[in-house]
């Protein structure tokens, strides 16, 4: 068994997605000051897209034109990206990382590639391609009334919202978590419903990640798998 895997079952969360601390400056072009040498009819489809992508709610799979091709990442030439980056929210992935991922079972989940230019446009920023991490498989990881009730402590690792129609993570309570055994059916990678800020991934996909030198970057912390 590789290094640093568990014995008992468990689940992570990469933490990195929810974290603001660890967002890099990454934008998409149509984003930036890019519009303002447009021609009308350019500018409106650049708008259309951005609202379009704005409201994406995590799970959901988006179109080649919502997530756009250029992104902007202002990184020094001598700066060597993790295998996992957060761009505004965004989980993005090298071309590295995605031939390990790719060696799961990763059900509804879409790669699409980017490309990572400085915001001159002037050189790629990233020494492979990286690509959006757009996944679309949802379950539902239990214990919530337990995990984060309404009005809870702040020790809890969820914060209800909506009278148990939402749930946010509470950052560093990640590791508090217990996800019911039935989370584990079904693709290596996940989203729930009730807590989308929250990417799931089995033990045996950050083992895999772990072996491939590919876990820099995600935030991963480790959650027990029973019931409360």
């Amino acid at each position: 068994m590789a290094s640093g895997a568990s014995v008992e079952p468990c689940a992570w969360v990469s933490t990195t997605v929810n974290n603001i601390n660890a967002v890099q400056a990454v934008l998409r072009k149509e984003y930036s000051d890019w519009r303002l040498n447009q021609s009308p009819e350019v500018v409106e489809w650049s708008s259309r897209m951005i609202d379009e992508s704005g409201g994406w709610k995590r799970g959901e799979i988006l179109t080649k034109e919502q997530v756009g091709e250029l992104w902007y990442f202002n990184a020094h030439p001598e700066f060597i990206p993790p295998p996992f980056i957060s761009g505004g929210g965004y989980p993005l992935v090298s071309e590295t990382a995605k031939a390990v991922l790719e060696r799961f079972e990763l059900g509804e989940t879409v790669f699409h590639p980017l490309t990572i230019m400085d915001s001159e446009e002037t050189r790629l920023t990233t020494p492979e391609p990286y690509y959006l991490l757009n996944v679309g498989n949802k379950r539902s990881m239990g214990n919530y009334e337990a995990l984060g009730p309404e009005g809870g402590p702040a020790s809890a690792p969820l914060n209800c919202r909506g009278g148990g129609i939402r749930y946010l993570p509470r950052s560093g309570k990640e590791d508090r978590l217990i996800i019911v055994p039935e989370a584990l059916n079904g693709p290596d990678i996940w989203l729930d419903p009730k807590v989308p800020s929250l990417l799931l991934l089995s033990d045996r996909l950050v083992t895999g990640l772990k072996s491939a030198g590919m876990d820099k970057g995600w935030g991963l912390v480790r959650c027990a798998v029973g019931t409360l």
